[in-house]
């Protein structure tokens, strides 16, 4: 995050201004990781890719230039700088480039860019001349990459603003007009922020990292503040997204993170900015939450602090939010409940009705339930009925009907009757084509078809009970009759009873109840729905995934029910703590 107002001078622990506790926290934290920095052998720093490279000089710059840090002004921590940028300008094309996850990347040179232009921030505010050697190092890497950046493209949405933000960082260390003019032409496209608060990629980790950074940067270095309240925004929504433990929801992200846990402390600086301006008490909270838990990359987090001064002031007093809340996201298909201790998540805006496919920046977990309550998480429910192969249930969007979240889908096979006589070929020679499920060289479309359906509909609701919360799952089907798992997948550290082993390491619950227990804290599961060989259990992840020999598991342990989509399907989720349990149960 780079929205520079006064040089910070936090040293003073006298300064009513300062926030000491938050400064010593970060500074310890960041002196940490210098020393991890300095233990380097040569070896290691060789083996750097180079935006991890130039965080490190960053890094060390922080903290040598921090006057509460034991490494102010070391000579040490500056000898450290050294051949870290020996490597990263051999890591420099010619052209100014670097390579990474992507070849002759702008947008990955961007990252490293700006890194290199915080630090000639850093230098610049420390006024310490000893320094003057390294930022010409560092200009010079900068000033090469910036013909590249000038006209180079991006392929992913955030890409585009953090190229822009580069160049803005470029157009003030050099002062050509172009770099700026080239970062407004993107911004000219508009930024795809929806009526959610979320990005188009909604990504907890692309909006901490990259988006939010690149617009605050562009807010002022463009003359664009109108940026910073689609930053508010999304920060506001984050929040409220946070559950208890610092876990940002991740289910409805169209990027890697949906299968990833996102820790908010990435948030801390861009939330502690905007708590400070105004004192929003939704905000507040989560800043103090934050500090509750072990900040992720402090050191980051004093580069910033030092670039920006408001970050080093106090807390405002602001009331506590409600600690029962309701969010609700209608452009992701997202419902979040807070009740009862419970964190109760419902997803059914995933991308698959429109893209059939499980692929790079769509979403397409097929996970539609999360539930945490206390220490029990329950990671994912999804449904699998068999039919023909094409995978879990996947909504095609979400609405509220009373107190009842909607679920719904359909899906179709088909049974290909014989060419009609003027379509048949006397070699036998028939085009290639994707009937939906699969491919094959029969003019599929050209065919009169059979048609199989399957229709799906879950309803969810979720109330708060004397000791904790009821979640209530109803599926009813249509269509052709066949068989389904549902699976209950679990974070691992609970002990389960009720239940007995099932295939490939899974759980089965057959009749009656199941519960996992973690401490106190427990999330009673039912009732099964028998068992045979007519409901075999076995979660269908999809030919999609299958055929290429890929897998569809949510890390943790796994508990199977099975059933005939010619009976309705009732899943009670009741979540409560028992004090005084304990572990004893197994």
């Amino acid at each position: 995050m780079t929205t520079p107002a006064a040089p910070a001078t936090p040293a003073a622990d006298a300064d009513p201004a300062v926030d000491v506790g938050y400064l010593h926290l970060l500074v310890a934290g960041a002196d940490a990781a210098a020393d991890a920095h300095l233990r380097r052998g040569p070896g290691q720093v060789a083996a750097l890719p180079h935006r991890e490279a130039m965080r490190a000089v960053k890094d060390l710059l922080a903290v040598r230039t921090c006057p509460a840090s034991r490494h102010a002004g070391s000579a040490r921590a500056l000898a450290a700088t050294a051949p870290l940028l020996e490597h990263l300008e051999s890591l420099q094309h010619p052209d100014g480039l670097f390579d990474g996850d992507n070849l002759a990347s702008p947008p990955d040179s961007s990252f490293t860019v700006t890194d290199a232009c915080l630090a000639l921030r850093l230098v610049a505010r420390s006024g310490d001349p000893e320094l003057e050697d390294l930022a010409q190092r560092l200009r010079g890497t900068a000033r090469r990459a910036a013909p590249a950046l000038l006209t180079g493209g991006v392929h992913t949405p955030n890409h585009r603003w953090e190229l822009a933000a580069a160049l803005a960082h470029l157009h003030e260390l050099l002062g050509e007009p172009a770099l700026l003019e080239r970062a407004r032409q993107w911004l000219a496209e508009g930024v795809d922020a929806d009526a959610d608060g979320q990005y188009s990629e909604r990504s907890a980790n692309y909006a901490a990292h990259v988006t939010n950074p690149a617009l605050l940067t562009l807010a002022r270095a463009a003359g664009r503040p109108d940026l910073l309240d689609v930053v508010r925004a999304n920060l506001r929504t984050t929040a409220a997204l946070t559950d208890a433990a610092g876990e940002v929801e991740t289910v409805h992200s169209r990027r890697q993170d949906q299968r990833e846990r996102f820790d908010a402390g990435a948030f801390l600086s861009q939330w502690r900015l905007f708590a400070v301006l105004d004192a929003d008490p939704l905000l507040v909270a989560a800043v103090r939450a934050a500090l509750r838990r072990p900040v992720p990359a402090p050191e980051h987090h004093l580069a910033e602090l030092l670039l920006d001064e408001r970050l080093a002031r106090p807390l405002p007093d602001a009331p506590a939010p409600p600690a029962e809340s309701r969010t609700a996201l209608p452009v992701s298909g997202l419902v979040r409940t807070v009740t009862g201790g419970s964190t109760v998540t419902v997803f059914g805006g995933g991308d698959h009705h429109r893209f059939p496919v499980v692929a790079s920046g769509l979403a397409h977990s097929s996970t539609f339930l999360r539930l945490r309550h206390g220490r029990a998480v329950l990671d994912a429910v999804r449904l699998s009925p068999h039919f023909f192969g094409t995978g879990p249930f996947r909504a095609d969007g979400l609405r509220e009907d009373g107190d009842a979240l909607v679920l719904r889908e359909s899906r179709t096979a088909r049974y290909y009757q014989p060419l009609p006589p003027q379509r048949r070929s006397p070699a036998g020679e028939y085009r290639l084509e994707h009937e939906g499920r699969f491919h094959a060289a029969m003019s599929f479309s050209q065919r009169p078809a059979d048609e199989l359906h399957l229709g799906t509909e879950v309803r969810v609701r979720t109330t708060r009970t004397g000791d904790g919360t009821l979640t209530e799952v109803d599926a009813a089907f249509t269509g052709t009759p066949t068989s389904w798992v549902l699976a209950l997948t679990f974070r691992d550290g609970g002990r389960f009873s009720g239940v007995q082993p099932g295939p490939g390491g899974t759980l089965l619950l057959a009749e009656g109840t199941g519960a996992y227990r973690v401490g106190d804290d427990e999330v009673e599961f039912g009732p099964g729905h028998g068992a045979g060989p007519d409901r075999p259990a076995r979660f269908d992840p999809g030919e999609q995934v299958a055929y290429p020999g890929g897998a569809d598991d949510v890390p943790g342990r796994t508990v199977l029910i099975t059933g005939r989509t010619t009976a309705p399907l009732r899943l009670l989720l009741r979540a409560r703590t028992l004090p005084g349990a304990g572990e004893g149960r197994s």
